[in-house]
């Protein structure tokens, strides 16, 4: 949500000073500040499961269980998958906020 509220927010000004931008230049426009947000809110994404169970963690590497048990203990699995939805996630919402929003600037 803060990605997409970040691009049409981005997009709406670019609008304003500019009434005679086509579909294809807010689109690029959309593309263009999102490859910005994306890398910045991956790493937050990634950190922000990892420190969730980062104290689970350091307790199985106490009981020196191996790499292999420990990402495929339950929680840590929900974790992983967690991080990858949370990131497609990120990808998808990209290019659909600049299209969509492209789209209904060109209505207005």
């Amino acid at each position: 949500m803060d990605v997409s509220i970040s691009i049409a927010s981005a997009l709406h000004e670019l609008a304003i000073k500019d009434k005679n931008m086509s579909l294809k230049q807010i689109i690029n426009h959309g593309l263009s500040i999102g490859k910005d947000i994306m890398g910045t809110m991956a790493n937050t994404l990634i950190l922000a499961y990892t420190g969730g169970s980062l104290s689970m963690i350091i307790i199985f590497i106490a009981f020196q269980k191996s790499i292999y048990e420990i990402v495929n203990l339950d929680s840590v699995a929900t974790e992983i998958v967690r991080d990858m939805a949370g990131s497609i996630a990120l990808f998808c919402a990209i290019p659909l906020t600049s299209i969509s929003f492209g789209s209904i600037e060109m209505l207005t």
